[in-house]
Parts: structure tokens; sequence; C-alpha cells
């Protein structure tokens, strides 16, 4: 009951950050025990994704226990005029060292534009913020 993410999407989500450049901070929203909503703030290193699934290695303790509980997270996308907001679901998921290994299926998307261009939350990356992050564990 999946959707295909456009490929501009895909493309952005399976790229990697460049040292020393701007990289857009990537929000992960899932709905913790109170029903309230918890975001976690990933980096592209921290992602991937192909046709079929979207792929996230989550380090914090709360979003790993909210996905484990819902089984479903929304990711936003900025590319140009646009935010892209995708709706997935849990495929599989599995524990490594002390980061979830999730697996998620593409269930809704909606791009949402008013054709004016917009500038997404960065940071600069850096071999620091990589080492902190373990993005060798996680690209």
């Amino acid at each position: 009951m999946g959707v295909i993410l456009p490929k501009e999407v895909i493309g952005f989500l399976a790229g990697r950050p460049v040292m020393g450049s701007a990289e857009q901070v990537v929000p992960l929203l899932s709905v913790d025990a109170n029903d309230l909503p918890h975001a976690c703030l990933l980096s592209r290193a921290q992602l991937d994704a192909s046709a079929a699934e979207v792929r996230a290695a989550v380090t914090s303790l709360r979003t790993r226990a909210n996905l484990r509980r819902t089984g479903a997270a929304l990711i936003l996308v900025t590319l140009g005029d646009t935010v892209h907001h995708c709706k997935l679901g849990v495929l599989r998921a599995r524990d490594s060292r002390g980061t979830l290994l999730v697996a998620f299926e593409p269930l809704e998307h909606q791009a949402d534009t008013m054709g004016i261009p917009l500038s997404p939350m960065t940071f600069v990356a850096s071999s620091w913020i990589a080492s902190v992050e373990h993005w060798d564990e996680t690209a």
C-alpha cells in the first residue's frame, strides 16, 4: 500500500554530507507515549533511500522507543521551494550497538509549496560532528 517518493527526494536522501559544507537537517517526527509530537534531527549520513524504502540509523532513545511502539514516522525534506512531507511505516528494525537501524515503507507523500524559495535548517558538516554522531557506523 506504499507510495514511491519523488526521484529528487530519493536522490537527496541517498546522498552523503560534504565536509565543510552546509547540510540540511532532516526532522524525523514520531509520537511519544503521551501522544505528543517528538522531533529527532537527522543528517543524510543517517539516512538512505531507494524507490521501495527509506532507511534510518536512529540513536535517540526516545525516538527509538516511539518507533518501536507506534511503527510510524514523518520526515520533512526541503528542496528548493517545496517541503516534502513523507509519512513512513516501519517495515523492519534491529538494534546495532546503540543504534536502531530502521527500514521504512513510504506510506504517503505530500509536496507542499507556495512557489517561494525556502531555506531548510542546516549545519556545517565536519569531522567533529561525524565522530560524535558515529557517521562511520551509520553511513
